[in-house]
This record gives structure tokens, sequence and C-alpha cells, in this order.
């Protein structure tokens, strides 16, 4: 049976994921949670500064992009659909919370899981807010070491609304140790590991626990190509995961763009491009061979985000 994708314009089917960038951004506020608003803002602009770097990588193949930006950090899902309109592409935004200070409401800390769930399941359900548009995956993040009491909480609440939903959690997570421990709660709430990414897993130099997580069955994205000092680090990590038969789960991006709320013009916006004209040569290079880019580019993301 073929799986369905939910984007911001409504459902496609897996099958028409094609190139996808499952880790990207147009629009961030880093104010924190109980400043950020649509009142700090020009949708407008944001819109005519972004729309060329995302028409580039239209020109270059790209079919879909994830946008990762959760709500109370400039989540608006009006701007991505305009954008789907103007280019074209698939484009996937988001429910959940981000588990970092100071991105986290107040009322957060207060509502019950079962509350916040609800939040988020009636988003995936009947849309964001009156819009009508629905998320394609649940977001959250959290820090390194234990689990904080808010942090715990919030992939409590991921679990509960990907079980009553179907929605695949990616979570900012960037460590192994803490990676180990959310699948871990995961488990306790009966979510398959196949439904949770580990986002970020590029950041922390023990491979080893890269490979604990991967042999789990949870997919391993790594997502900061491009940035300095990554790409090789990334491209050895590659390596290791095929060489242990886990290239079914390697998910590949760059955590780039974007308009950052606050900064004239939206400050330095890293192009989404140059995966395509620079990483994915590097690949070449590197003598994997095009089936596999094939499935890191094409498949993975489609089964990674398929309900």
């Amino acid at each position: 049976m073929n799986s369905k994708i939910i984007t911001v314009t409504g459902e496609i089917s897996s099958k028409e994921m094609g190139i996808t960038l499952p880790h990207e951004h147009i629009l961030v506020d880093f104010i924190g949670a109980e400043k950020t608003g649509k009142y700090r803002y020009n949708p407008e602009e944001v819109i005519n500064i972004m729309f060329p770097y995302l028409l580039d990588i239209q020109k270059l193949g790209v079919k879909t992009f994830i946008d990762c930006t959760p709500m109370y950090l400039a989540r608006d899902v009006k701007i991505l659909q305009e954008l789907v309109n103007k280019t074209n592409l698939n484009i996937l935004t988001n429910t959940g919370l981000y588990g970092r200070e100071p991105y986290i409401p107040k009322h957060a800390y207060t509502a019950s899981i079962e509350e916040l769930a609800d939040h988020w399941i009636r988003e995936a359900k009947e849309g964001i807010e009156d819009t009508g548009i629905k998320p394609g995956f649940i977001k959250t993040a959290v820090n390194g070491g234990e689990f904080t009491k808010i942090e715990k909480k919030l992939i409590e609440v991921a679990a509960v609304a990907s079980n009553e939903t179907n929605l695949t959690i990616a979570t900012h997570t960037c460590f192994g140790e803490k990676a180990l421990q959310i699948l871990k709660v995961l488990k306790d709430y009966n979510v398959n590991s196949q439904e949770w990414i580990f986002v970020h897993a590029n950041i922390e130099e023990k491979v080893d626990l890269i490979l604990q997580v991967a042999e789990q069955g949870a997919w391993i994205e790594l997502d900061g190509v491009g940035q300095e000092g990554q790409d090789e680090k990334i491209l050895n990590i590659i390596d290791i995961l095929i060489d242990q038969n886990y290239e079914d789960q390697i998910l590949l991006s760059q955590d780039a763009g974007c308009y950052f709320v606050g900064e004239p013009n939206g400050g330095e916006i890293r192009p989404f491009s140059p995966f395509i004209t620079e990483f994915i040569p590097a690949l070449r290079d590197r003598g994997i061979q095009e089936d596999l880019i094939q499935k890191f580019t094409v498949n993975n993301p489609a089964t990674a985000f398929s309900i």
C-alpha cells in the first residue's frame, strides 16, 4: 500500500517526494517564546528574500523541502504555503515544542501531558491555528546530559501525539547518550524507534553511540552539510554506517537558511543549493554509488516521513 505525506498544501503520495531536504529552515526567531510573534516580521519581505533560494533548489531537481521551525520559533505556515505556490515544491511543516529555554512557553510547564498532546493532535487533525494547514511531523528538542523534567515531559507528549496521529518525531538531540534516553522513553510509550529521527547526529564525535542508536532502528540524520568542519565528519560517519549495514536509516540535510527575525533583511542566508552542487558530487568522489545516493536523498526521506 502506498504511504502518504502531509504537506502544507495537502496530502501527496510518498512516491511524489523526489529529492528531499529533510532538515532546513525558512524563518527563525530566537527571541524567546514569551516575546516572539508575527508582529516581529513582515511576511512579504520574508517571502521575497527566501523565494530565490528555494527556486534555486527547485531548478536543481529538489522536490521536497522540510521546514523544521517549530511553534514559538516563528513557525509561519502561511508563508510556507505561499512559497509552495511560487515554487511548486512540496513543503512540510510540524507540530510540537522546542524543549529548550527560552523557547518553551509558560503553559507547557503547567499543562498536563494529555493537554499538550491534545493540542498537537488537534493541529494534526484539524490544522494549525485557523489555516487548515496540517503538520507532516512532530518537532521536539533537548539539551545534552540527563533529562530535565520539561524535556522528558515534552518527549512523552510527542509519544502520545505520535501514537494518535502516526506522525514521525524529529528531535534536536546532538548527543548519543540523550538519544538513547529518548528511545527508552518512546519504548515505554510503545512508539516504534523507526518513528524517531536523531537530529544533528553528526555533531558529536562518539560514533559508537550513533551506532547504538542505529542498532535500535532509529533514523540517523546527518544535517550539518556545508557547516564548518562538518562535511568530512559526515562523510566518515556515512562510510561507517554503510559498513555496518545501516544505509537504510541515513538522512542527509544542511540545516541551512534562513531569515533571522530581528536582523536587517533577515541577516546572512546560507543557501540550500550546495547540497546538490557540492555535497552530492563529494559523495560520488567518495565512491558512493548512485543507488545509495538515491536512497539517502529520495527513498529514505519518503519512508521516514510517510504515514
